[in-house]
């Protein structure tokens, strides 16, 4: 186990360290004084009363929409189903029109409460606390409904389902360092990236998962690249020694100009040079991928490098 004193605290392994907690994911939603929706994925949620009713939600003070949603009446609380990821990627990112296209509700609040998710919350500020680089929002709930959909759940960087296998749950969750992955595919190409130190070609990874705001994420680093993509299910899932590798099957909604001009390119199936992937686990992984793209039938690996099964996806 590794320990740390608060002297030595680093920002990014403190992070690491709180996202050993499994936790489910929610979009949280207001409207402005001119009634325009705002929204953020966060899974800094938690009950806190029920007699009154209470939850809360943090957001932090750099957050474009912290004043919007500091100044509102009132805010929602969208706890996501296992088929939401993409919503949750979609709210996890800045800029775009978050709302276009999505279905939702209001009630007391304004706040828009999103179709189809678990459960949702409709709440009135009750307080608000000044914690460190965020704002902890305590709601007091005015209204709220459930279903028995299954929930989506986030933990260690990674998207996890409660309908995975246990072997996939134990990998997902066991200790060690984590890397994560994307396989995107564009028009018979796939995607990846020239390392600069070894010149080898490898998917793009990262070790974290994380949002389009954060340039060392996965999301990151193809958002730098004009790449948005969406993330909504685990391809591959594998141990390597104490290494967890975690690759998801990427749906590409965008590209910039700027995918060709840097370390990561497409690659024509029939092109890839596989001399230069050096890991047999990759093109394996690869070769799977191009088979099952010509069937339109995917499937995910468990297991480690050498052996493992494949589940239906």
């Amino acid at each position: 186990m590794t320990a740390s004193n608060e002297a030595e605290f680093d920002a990014r392994d403190l992070r690491r360290a709180f996202g050993n907690f499994a936790t489910g994911v929610t979009i949280v939603t207001t409207v402005d004084a001119d009634g325009q929706p705002h929204g953020f994925t966060a899974n800094s949620f938690s009950s806190v009363s029920i007699e009154p009713p209470l939850l809360l939600v943090s957001i932090a003070k750099s957050a474009y929409g912290c004043g919007i949603f500091t100044a509102a009446r009132g805010f929602a609380v969208n706890i996501l189903t296992q088929d939401q990821r993409d919503l949750s990627n979609r709210f996890a990112r800045a800029g775009a029109d978050k709302f276009l296209g999505l279905e939702w509700q209001t009630k007391a609040s304004g706040s828009p409460l999103i179709d189809d998710v678990v459960a949702w919350f409709d709440c009135e500020h009750h307080e608000q606390v000044d914690a460190g680089d965020h704002i902890i929002l305590i709601g007091r709930v005015l209204q709220y409904s459930y279903n028995t959909h299954a929930p989506l759940g986030f933990c260690r960087s990674a998207y996890i389902s409660f309908g995975l296998t246990p072997p996939m749950l134990q990998m997902i969750s066991s200790p060690g360092s984590l890397r994560v992955g994307a396989i995107i595919e564009s028009n018979g190409k796939i995607l990846l990236e020239r390392d600069p130190d070894s010149g080898q070609l490898l998917p793009p990874i990262s070790d974290n998962v994380g949002d389009a705001d954060s340039p060392e994420s996965l999301l990151g680093k193809l958002a730098s690249a004009g790449i948005e993509v969406d993330l909504p299910f685990i391809y591959a899932a594998y141990h390597e020694n104490s290494r967890r590798c975690v690759y998801y099957l990427g749906e590409l909604q965008s590209i910039g100009e700027a995918v060709e001009t840097g370390r990561l390119r497409f690659y024509d199936f029939d092109h890839i040079t596989w001399e230069e992937i050096n890991d047999t686990a990759t093109i394996s992984m690869l070769e799977r991928f191009i088979r099952e793209k010509q069937l339109d039938n995917f499937s995910t690996y468990v297991g480690d490098r050498e052996t493992g099964e494949t589940h239906p996806a």
